[in-house]
């Protein structure tokens, strides 16, 4: 018995020991802010930039109408409202801050979500920047344009949990808080911590408490005259994770309402705000789940073999890893964004099954004849179609068209330099031909993207064609994109400490993709409502306010209904 009770208490310590090392080294890289000493401090326009990380376009619409977002609402009433803007697709945290940042569409920004395969790499193919690991984004990002950031130096600049903020002077990521915060109800380690007499609450913070810290940052910030001051307030995101989009999801938005509010006020006291430019952002919207699915479960029972990458990287940050052992026992690489899209990476059909050969794009046709076990050939795409939870696949063909896969369906996307043309083949997958606006562009011709996008803007699947043939066109993509239902994720017994989430983003579906954009201050229209504008117009709006240049072939253009015109 004696023996018995030792071996569970000093199971218990190193349980205790280990959680307290997990946390020594969160703690070590998410703490340590930029050491550069701040830069010039700025004349002129001032940007500061509010990225709500999961705003969901029907609840803001919803607590704007009842009066519970104040603050939101006098930028409204200030400035220019964008009623349905269209977010990088996937719809990705970081990943979707790229436009913002550049005014170029996210899939040229040489990242391609949180989680994706470099096919061009011998070492390091998977690139997953969740955890230490999160420092690759800025140095995986293309070279060219220069950021923001990078524009406005040698003016000072500032960033708190930015993720994409290469050239930024000062930075700061609080991980620590919102590690502490988003798990301490299903986490034994923040509710110990926070249990501690005086000490808990600042130690192990409550997701409010941890935006409220985020505000203090970005204030103190302020005494150095930034250019640009980039804010994230991350507990929106965090909070429906793991419980939904329920009245503490709206709670955190009047939290992040109210924390705007006041830093307006202090920029006010330092009579700034004449001179501020503001932009609240968000890089996705987010749908509620009530199911996960494991996409390794129905491929397995057809003899594929999946790799699956971990959700986090807690003790790696080098992604420079000797993956051939790794590959050579797969047949696929599943890669989790958000989670309602899953990348799958096939192994090249024409080398040996455990050559661990993944520097081949796959096609489509190929998919549809893969060598299973014994050689016997099998069709990926009916086989993960024909998986509970899952709506659509996409896939890219021999000559480069795009092909949106349903169970019941299937269309194809082509882009030549008329546009885009979209051509159902059965029972269309994204529903175009039943809205009239759609409809009416699926004439067997070419028709320019911001057609598409005015037409498609208020259907399930806003601006599908040009995000889907912009994502599927990328070296670098999945050969399968796999998109959930809704309601479901691709994503089951993934996450640490939680092992499933119950809301997610990543996918295609309105919910995740349209979001709202404010724009208020100097050289910004008042009381003017766009009707639709993609994250790189917005970034390539806010360039234009602060005089700076657009870069070379952006997909973004100047908002010209949000521009005020010059004064005499």
């Amino acid at each position: 018995m004696w023996v018995k009770t030792r071996r569970v208490l000093r199971r218990r310590w190193l349980r205790v020991l280990g959680g307290l090392a997990l946390v020594a080294v969160i703690a070590w890289f998410i703490l340590v802010p930029s050491a550069r000493p701040p830069g010039r401090p700025a004349e002129g326009k001032l940007l500061t930039i509010f990225l709500i990380d999961g705003l969901s376009q029907t609840h803001y619409e919803a607590l704007s109408r009842a009066g519970r977002l104040p603050h939101l609402g006098r930028l409204a009433a200030e400035g220019t409202s964008v009623a349905n803007g269209i977010s990088a697709f996937p719809s990705m945290t970081g990943y979707g801050f790229y436009p913002f940042l550049t005014g170029r569409d996210a899939t040229g920004s040489g990242l391609l979500g949180l989680r994706w395969f470099d096919r061009t790499r011998t070492r390091g193919q998977i690139r997953n920047y969740v955890g230490r690991s999160n420092r690759h984004m800025n140095t995986d990002l293309a070279a060219v344009p220069p950021t923001l950031f990078e524009q406005v130096a040698p003016d000072h600049s500032f960033a708190i949990n930015a993720l994409v903020d290469r050239g930024v002077r000062s930075k700061v990521m609080t991980g620590w808080d919102f590690t502490m915060a988003k798990y301490n109800q299903s986490w034994w380690l923040p509710r110990w911590l926070r249990a501690l007499p005086a000490l808990g609450p600042r130690v192990a913070p409550d997701l409010a408490e941890a935006e409220r810290r985020v505000w203090a940052a970005a204030v103190a910030d302020l005494a150095h005259q930034p250019k640009i001051q980039w804010v994230s307030f991350t507990s929106p995101d965090a909070h429906a994770h793991l419980h939904g989009m329920d009245a503490g999801y709206d709670a955190l938005l009047e939290t992040v309402d109210e924390l705007i509010g006041r830093y307006r006020a202090e920029s006010q006291a330092r009579g700034e705000e004449g001179r501020r430019v503001y932009a609240v952002l968000t890089d996705h919207g987010l749908v509620d789940v009530h199911a996960n699915v494991d996409l390794r479960n129905s491929l397995g029972r057809a003899g594929i073999r999946v790799d699956r990458e971990e959700a986090t990287r807690v003790v790696d940050d080098t992604l420079d890893d000797d993956l051939a052992e790794r590959l050579a026992g797969a047949d696929l690489v599943l890669l989790v964004n958000g989670n309602s899209l899953n990348y799958l990476y096939a192994r090249n059909p024409e080398a040996p099954p455990d050559a661990g050969d993944f520097s081949v794009r796959v096609p489509r046709e190929a998919l549809r004849a893969f060598p299973g076990p014994r050689g016997k050939a099998v069709d990926l795409l009916a086989t993960v179609l024909a998986t509970p939870g899952v709506d659509m696949v996409l896939a890219r063909d021999r000559g480069g068209d795009v092909f949106v896969h349903s169970r019941d369906g299937e269309a194809r996307i082509t882009k030549t330099e008329g546009g885009f043309g979209y051509e159902p083949l059965g029972a269309d997958p994204l529903g175009y031909v039943q809205d009239p606006r759609t409809a009416a562009l699926i004439d067997g011709h070419p028709h320019p993207g911001d057609t598409w996008l005015a037409a498609s803007a208020r259907t399930s699947f806003p601006d599908a064609l040009v995000r889907v043939h912009a994502l599927l066109s990328q070296p670098g993509c999945g050969d399968m994109v796999v998109l959930a239902k809704a309601g479901y994720d691709l994503a089951a017994d993934y996450e640490r400490f939680v092992s499933n989430y119950r809301g997610g983003h990543g996918g295609l579906r309105a919910e995740e993709l349209r979001v709202p954009y404010l724009l208020a201050g100097p050289g910004i229209a008042r009381g003017v409502t766009v009707e639709v504008a993609r994250a790189e117009d917005v970034g390539a709006t806010l360039a234009a306010l602060l005089s700076l240049g657009q870069a070379p072939r952006a997909e973004g253009h100047p908002l010209a209904r949000a521009l005020a015109p010059a004064g005499p």
